[in-house]
């Protein structure tokens, strides 16, 4: 999967959208995601590491294409995971980007996950967008915007290791739900649209389309919007 561009429908929230977004959100939730990535950037910054460092090691280089972990990371209680994976050509600043699934009850002949986001970062373990893919990226069981949002509220990688990777998967999450929700939305008018004209499981699995959409997001930003929102 190459999450390239041209080939997504990038979308865009508004100051103003995105505070009332927060405003609206569960203000505990935000509050502790926005606390533990401060204390983990700080921490990482005390010892010259950061998330990718924990995950690929000190040098942050990895093969083309291969999962980290080899195995992903699984929750086996929540039945949450992650993978992180990087391409020959990423998008541009993109050192690579996170894979995050939630299983869903088994069906005789479906697959028994959802693809709930992608979170591409910079070299630094920085999120840069979150995206959504095309079905047959992941072969998963496709799920609604509103059902995947609804995993998200429910996501547990407590159990999942490496443990710091994991609890920066979660609250990166958290703390993004308003872009992701948007891209989420974006994904699913943009499949409405082309199955009107050529079906929902040709849309699904047009191989032309990877990332259907996406959304920039910055750190930096999203705390001074906290704050806006009167959360931080």
């Amino acid at each position: 999967m190459c999450p390239t561009p041209a080939l997504s429908s990038s979308v865009a929230l508004s100051r103003d959208a995105l505070v009332a977004a927060l405003r609206s959100a569960p203000r505990q939730r935000l509050l502790d995601a926005a606390a533990s990535l401060l204390a983990g950037i700080e921490r990482d910054a005390r010892r010259g590491r950061s998330v990718l460092s924990e995950l690929l090691g000190r040098r942050g280089s990895c093969e083309v294409w291969e999962h980290y972990p080899a195995r992903d990371a699984i929750d086996l209680r929540s039945g949450y995971r992650f993978y992180y994976h990087a391409h020959a050509q990423n998008a541009r600043g993109e050192h690579g980007h996170f894979h995050v699934f939630a299983q869903v009850p088994e069906r005789p002949g479906q697959p028994d996950y959802t693809h709930l986001v992608g979170i591409s970062v910079d070299s630094r373990g920085f999120p840069l967008r979150v995206f959504t893919t095309n079905q047959w990226v992941t072969a998963e069981r496709w799920g609604s915007a509103a059902q995947v949002l609804r995993a998200i509220e429910r996501m547990d990688l407590t159990q999942a290791r490496p443990t710091r990777v994991a609890r920066w998967v979660q609250d990166t999450t958290r703390l993004f739900t308003p872009q992701i929700a948007a891209a989420l939305q974006r994904r699913d008018a943009r499949i409405a649209q082309r199955a009107a004209r050529i079906g929902v499981d040709a849309a699904r699995n047009d191989r032309r389309t990877h990332v259907v959409s996406q959304c920039r997001v910055d750190l930096a930003a999203q705390f001074r919007h906290l704050e806006a929102a009167g959360i931080a």
